[in-house]
């Protein structure tokens, strides 16, 4: 199973890239990533092309404390609806265990264990991309969390202790300015371990049953994590059909996979590309055709279809009907309804 993670981790390091005069846009183009994408925290990058991007942005900045500064820009959006959870979680302890809950959500490379003991909370971090990690990620990971750790509290916590499994990297004091404690590396685990009275500290913007509620939606969407390839092929069509371009393998490349492994991850969801594409066509037709005016040439065009012929031939092959009488079935109804419902109006 192919991994992956929410854009808005990226942004983070989009936002540290421009910290450092460098055209965030260039780097995750030259490793083959839409940074439109960015602009929807819902999204999310394969994990192969983030590792791409790290090793890129690590070599463009020479910085080796790269990770450390993306931490700077970490924000609930970072975390998606998880971030939202944290924030309004009643206490940082609260926060930490809904961290450690649905880690997932913000890679499903990720797990993190959780070990209360009577003086301290101790986090392991596992991240089991599938290929190397630079030190500079892992340490945005453990950075990131203890810099969100202060937003949401606004008090300037810091770990008893933390440990990386990978080397020192430059110099021992630009971590500890950071974590504000002692940090060893070399070690057998990415850890970090706070003080159990830390864990009390109350949130800012604490509102329990509202954090309750952003569980559920947390519960939502990592259970839509489960399948969700065929879902992630729609979006990438929804992008091409502005170009006209919506081949197998155009959404191949642009998924970095072969056309080879685009149909068999579809076929273990049950279904293929022809039918992604067939069934998005077909819903989109319907929702234009009934809240626009728009004529059957432009919604063919919207569609990726060559011409108006081959859009009605496809439409018919799919509901046995015309695009043209829909169209005017669709248009009475409407008429009809906004009739009704100004005769209703006082």
């Amino acid at each position: 199973m192919m991994k992956s993670g929410l854009s808005g981790w990226m942004l983070a390091m989009a936002r540290t890239l421009e910290d450092e005069g460098i055209n965030y846009k260039d780097i995750f183009n030259s490793v083959g990533m839409d940074p439109a994408f960015l602009g929807d925290s819902s999204n999310r990058y394969w994990q192969r092309s983030m590792s791409n991007l790290w090793a890129a942005a690590v070599a463009a900045t020479h910085d080796p404390y790269f990770g450390l500064r993306m931490a700077a820009h970490i924000r609930p959006s970072t975390f998606h609806v998880l971030g939202y959870a944290m924030s309004c979680s009643s206490t940082l302890g609260a926060a930490l265990q809904r961290f450690t809950r649905y880690a997932k959500l913000v890679s499903d490379s990720a797990t993190i264990s959780l070990t209360k003991e009577p003086e301290v909370w101790h986090l392991s971090f596992n991240l089991n991309t599938g290929v190397p990690l630079l030190p500079q990620n892992i340490d945005a990971v453990l950075a990131g969390l203890v810099a969100f750790n202060r937003w949401i509290t606004g008090e300037d916590t810091a770990p008893e202790k933390v440990q990386f499994r990978h080397a020192l990297v430059g110099d021992r004091g630009e971590y500890e300015k950071l974590f504000r404690c002692p940090v060893a590396f070399d070690c057998e685990e990415d850890s970090l371990t706070f003080h159990a009275s830390d864990m009390d500290r109350p949130v800012l913007s604490a509102n329990e049953p509202l954090a309750v509620f952003l569980d559920d939606m947390t519960v939502q969407h990592l259970a839509n994590l489960s399948g969700r390839f065929s879902r992630d092929v729609r979006e990438c069509l929804l992008k091409q059909f502005h170009f006209g371009d919506t081949t197998k393998s155009r959404t191949a490349k642009l998924m970095h996979m072969t056309e080879r492994t685009l149909s068999r991850r579809l076929r273990d969801e049950g279904t293929t590309f022809r039918d992604v594409l067939d069934k998005l066509r077909e819903e989109l037709a319907y929702e234009y055709m009934r809240d626009s005016d728009a004529t059957i040439e432009h919604i063919s065009s919207q569609l990726g279809f060559s011409d108006a012929s081959t859009f009605s031939r496809a439409f018919q092959r799919w509901t046995g009907r015309r695009p043209s009488n829909v169209r005017r079935n669709l248009t009475e109804h409407k008429a009809q309804d906004e009739e009704s419902a100004s005769s209703t109006t006082p």
